[in-house]
């Protein structure tokens, strides 16, 4: 069982990943591409020919061609990640998209009007068909490949930042948990001892170095209802009225 579990594709991550890589900024910049290049192939076509089937051919043949070389570029960023060899991938993306590309060319024959009729045969076809698709489409290729994983990369660097931070975090306040696990008697005690002698004139400080002590012991004890933060504060008042007496003393 161990074993068949092993070697089933992790078809649900895979979606998620390729998924990231299809962010808003790769459709919007995928789209725009796709406007770009049906616009760009009206630039040198006779206006008197265009129709209405011609806009159609053009607009479904380079919604094909970008739709696939986005998806098999996102494809291929994705198995890099996970630990396949670039030079695999992306030739195999490559393969992809030209074959892909090629199909859509004969299908709705984008560059027909390129080629002259006495030339329409099928080497010539394919060449002028790739030649003039590289020209346009490799250059865009090459940009979304580095900007999606530049942008990958940021994104697990926010991430490993966020784990560090509620690491650190979770740290403090284990450290502030066992810190506060025990009462600290001795505390209490030297608080005790430093109120005890003083003078009448000086009820105001016992008063309030005795409050300390009872509002820490009160706090101690309810601990399980209350959040580490409150205890801490007492402990530290505590120890603020402890170090002040115990200076006041020694200079007295």
């Amino acid at each position: 069982m161990s074993a068949r579990r092993s070697t089933q594709v992790d078809w649900r991550g895979w979606r998620s990943d390729v998924a990231r890589r299809l962010d808003r900024a790769a459709i919007v910049g995928a789209s725009g591409f796709t406007l770009f290049c049906v616009a760009l192939m009206f630039v040198h076509f006779d206006r008197a020919k265009l129709d209405t089937a011609v806009v159609a051919a053009r607009s479904l043949f380079w919604l094909t061609t970008v739709t696939v070389t986005v998806l098999a570029l996102a494809a291929s960023m994705v198995a890099v990640a996970r630990g396949a060899r670039a030079w695999v991938a992306y030739p195999l993306a490559g393969v992809a998209i030209v074959t892909a590309a090629a199909a859509a060319g004969f299908a709705f024959a984008p560059y027909a009007w390129l080629i002259s009729a006495e030339h329409q045969h099928f080497p010539g076809t394919v060449v002028a068909h790739l030649t003039i698709l590289s020209m346009q489409l490799a250059p865009a290729a090459v940009f979304y490949v580095c900007a999606s994983n530049a942008a990958h990369q940021a994104r697990l660097l926010r991430s490993l930042d966020i784990e560090r931070a509620a690491e650190s975090e979770r740290l403090v306040q284990q450290r502030l948990q066992t810190e506060l696990a025990t009462i600290d008697h001795d505390l209490v005690l030297t608080g005790m001892r430093l109120a005890l002698p003083l003078l009448a004139s000086e009820a105001a400080q016992a008063e309030e170095l005795l409050g300390a002590v009872t509002a820490y012991l009160r706090l101690a004890h309810q601990r399980g209802a209350l959040d580490a933060q409150s205890v801490a504060a007492a402990l530290d008042e505590l120890r603020r009225l402890c170090t002040n007496r115990s200076g006041a003393t020694a200079l007295g």
